[in-house]
């Protein structure tokens, strides 16, 4: 990229914002110990020839119980460590599964060099349970989380989530699964075991020691930090050996700020049967499906027509999208995801179900009332780094919202801002009405939602309910760095 392009990125960026908050914020906030130079990532370009294909790592399955969150050193790349923070000692964390209804324990452990918390991604928890940015373990301390998991069986997560500090957090490599299942999803008998399979995606800079140096300049900052690798279950380069048959994979997008527009490059069709709050009411055909960070999705993919010992790529298909500095440091660049190589063993030949779950569909008729969020820019020094929802920053000490158990509410997320940004709610799950100047809503955006993708200028229309537990929660961007920087807002639920 030219010096001239350079100076029009940076030019565009300062009169959005103004030098001086995201300077004031990148200076105290970014330092992460363990975890790289902090030299902004310098990219050592393209993966070498000893780099060949690895197997896809699946990380260990638990149903609780006690989780070390400390530095720790691990084969990432083939005959390289690489510096990570862990959580259960394993990267990815480990997976943890549990029955709805039953009562989900965990005890962190922080052994950081700093304050860190667990926030339950998609499940309903009580405020003191839910990770609060400012409730956090101080190092060398403990807490327990315990709490009843009452969400439909489904694809969740659980990262960090400290003010302004999640982002190198999961960065340095602390993010897992939390898988929930219930009888209405056993009684239609998807692939399971081998072949029902969590996918964690993320992206990471490629640098010269193999390190995740999490570095962001004050551009990275406004666009959120972009790799150029893509990492499955903490996998570069990943394989996964699959039969000829039936599939059901997970999608997690845990990028800090990545966008993936997926699609197989054979153009083979997939279903569609979940989304972030579990199963929709029946399968989905598509051939592309874009997930953002926070966002996952479950295909059921069938691989009983593709020939022995071929192989099928996943890939990240490229889009018109704005963020990064140009090259591969962009949003919507082309990347290969994951191979998936063809045996010549035969997997489950079951039919797509016609139907999958009930899902409640919320009556926008019967909504007590419209709030608006818009994500934007400030100016001004007094902005701390100029992310705001209807515009102010950050404050754990004021509530910007309060919304009554029980009553429906239609929630209006106006992008403002020039980025793309992926909107997300604490403490319950949502529907998506319909989205500004389209016809009609991806496959993505079906059945029950925590977070969705807004594109610049959009309005996303929701529908939402609270139903379990008063108390203070928040609701943010959930590309990590413009959150760290102030894109977050405390609401009440009262």
């Amino acid at each position: 990229m030219t010096r001239t392009v350079v100076r029009a990125c940076r030019r565009r960026f300062l009169s959005a914002v103004g030098q001086s908050g995201i300077a004031a914020w990148v200076g105290q906030a970014l330092p992460l110990a363990g975890c790289g130079r902090g030299d902004g990532g310098v990219v050592a370009g393209p993966s070498s020839p000893a780099d060949a294909t690895r197997s896809l790592r699946l990380p260990p399955t638990i149903g609780g119980g006690e989780l070390s969150a400390a530095p720790s050193r691990q084969e990432v790349w083939a005959g390289s460590a690489t510096a990570l923070w862990t959580l259960g000692a394993t990267y990815p964390s480990p997976t943890i599964r549990v029955r709805s209804g039953d009562f989900l324990s965990v005890r962190l452990q922080n052994r950081l060099p700093e304050a860190t918390n667990i926030h339950w991604h998609g499940l309903t928890a009580p405020p003191e349970m839910d990770g609060f940015p400012t409730d956090v373990v101080p190092p060398g301390g403990a807490r327990d989380y315990r709490f009843r998991v009452m969400e439909r069986a489904g694809t969740y997560w659980y990262h960090p989530h400290p003010d302004r500090r999640t982002g190198p957090q999961v960065y340095a490599g602390i993010a897992g699964f939390l898988i929930v299942e219930d009888e209405e999803e056993r009684r239609l008998a998807l692939p399971s075991g081998p072949f029902d399979v969590p996918l964690l995606i993320q992206d990471r800079r490629l640098t010269a020691d193999r390190s995740f140096a999490y570095g962001p300049t004050a551009m990275d900052v406004f666009t959120g930090y972009l790799g150029d690798t893509v990492l499955v279950n903490g996998t570069p380069e990943a394989s996964l050996a699959v039969a000829r048959g039936l599939y059901r994979l997970r999608l997690l997008n845990g990028s800090n700020a990545r966008v993936y527009r997926l699609a197989f490059t054979d153009g083979r069709r997939f279903h569609v049967i979940a989304t972030d709050g579990g199963l929709l009411d029946q399968p989905v055909e598509a051939g592309t499906v874009d997930l953002g960070p926070g966002e996952r999705v479950e295909l059921l993919v069938d691989f009983s027509l593709a020939a022995a010992g071929s192989t099928v790529v996943l890939k990240s298909l490229p889009f018109a999208g704005t963020g990064g500095m140009g090259g591969t440091g962009s949003q919507g660049i082309e990347l290969t995801v994951l191979r998936l190589e063809v045996t010549s063993s035969s997997g489950p030949a079951a039919p797509i179900p016609s139907s999958l779950g009930r899902i409640e569909r919320l009556d926008p008729s019967r909504a007590v009332r419209v709030k608006t969020f818009a994500f934007g820019m400030g100016m001004g020094p007094m902005m701390m780094g100029g992310f705001t929802i209807n515009g102010r920053p950050f404050d754990p000490l004021r509530i910007d919202a309060r919304v009554s158990l029980g009553e429906a509410e239609i929630w209006e997320i106006r992008n403002v801002s020039q980025e793309i940004h992926p909107f997300h709610v604490h403490a319950t799950q949502f529907q998506v009405l319909s989205r500004s100047g389209r016809a009609g809503l991806g496959p993505q955006d079906l059945g029950w939602k925590d977070t969705v993708l807004t594109w610049p200028g959009e309005t996303v229309r929701i529908i939402l309910r609270f139903e379990e537990y008063p108390g203070l929660y928040v609701l943010h961007c959930h590309n990590l760095e413009p959150e760290d920087a102030g894109m977050m807002s405390a609401f009440e639920v009262a």
